[in-house]
């Protein structure tokens, strides 16, 4: 246990870069965890190149960081590249998104439901399909913040530090995730609570009439098909000329 925390979290960076991000000798968390330690913001981190090594950070290494932390919360930020599917790791395996979310959910039970989770990735806001359940089982995060489009490296590695640094001087979540905007230029970085994402997914699936749905999919195939063949241009034939 470390004297006097400085604020109530510590940052646990799981980051897989992909092969160009080592051979140009980028790395995420090492500009993060500078940042992090210029703040005063206590930190710790994993290099996770395989499945294996990825699930065994989360399992294994978070745990060890809790105990050793104590009593500050853990943030989680998941340094990769991912997609609307989920995350890639440097060995080229995936993590999908209903995969994390059975990591997750374990430790996020642990935490009281009040797991925060840094989504650094492209896409990573799809992260918030990990939620989208309809039984009773632990969801996998309390909050999820990540971009809902395909950020450049300086802008995931700038506004996550801008994030952490607002949450550290007693921002909401929500100010945070502003500031993190503010800083990068961008307007593509969201949060969003577990609770809500089921909510929403529930209210959808009642509302949702596959009957209904059918028909919209047919009548919008029918508008490009009749679009296709406007495009198409008649050919004229010319009568043929009698043999002299």
């Amino acid at each position: 246990m470390l004297d006097k925390p400085t604020s109530w979290f510590f940052v646990y960076i799981v980051e897989s870069p992909s092969a160009p991000d080592v051979y140009h000798g980028r790395s995420e968390r090492e500009v993060l965890q500078q940042a992090l330690s210029l703040a005063c913001i206590h930190s710790a981190s994993h290099s996770a190149i395989s499945r294996e090594a990825f699930c065994a950070a989360l399992d294994i290494g978070l745990k060890h960081e809790i105990g050793r932390l104590a009593p500050l919360s853990p943030l989680l930020h998941i340094s990769s590249h991912g997609d609307t599917n989920g995350v890639q790791l440097s060995s080229g395996e995936r993590i999908t998104w209903e995969e994390l979310a059975e990591l997750l959910a374990p430790v996020n039970t642990a935490l009281n439901s009040r797991l925060v989770i840094s989504m650094s990735c492209c896409e990573g806001y799809s992260g918030i399909r990990m939620a989208m359940k309809t039984d009773d089982s632990p969801l996998p995060f309390y909050a999820l913040i990540g971009s809902s489009q395909k950020p450049v490296w300086s802008e995931t590695a700038i506004a996550f530090a801008v994030f952490y640094h607002r949450l550290a001087k007693g921002a909401h979540i929500r100010e945070a995730v502003e500031a993190m905007n503010i800083a990068t230029g961008c307007n593509h970085f969201h949060v969003q609570w577990a609770e809500e994402s089921k909510k929403g997914y529930l209210e959808f699936l009642k509302s949702y009439n596959p009957f209904t749905a059918q028909q919209q999919l047919a009548a919008a195939a029918s508008a490009r098909e009749a679009g296709e063949l406007q495009k198409i241009k008649p050919i004229h034939f010319s009568p043929a000329r009698p043999a002299a």
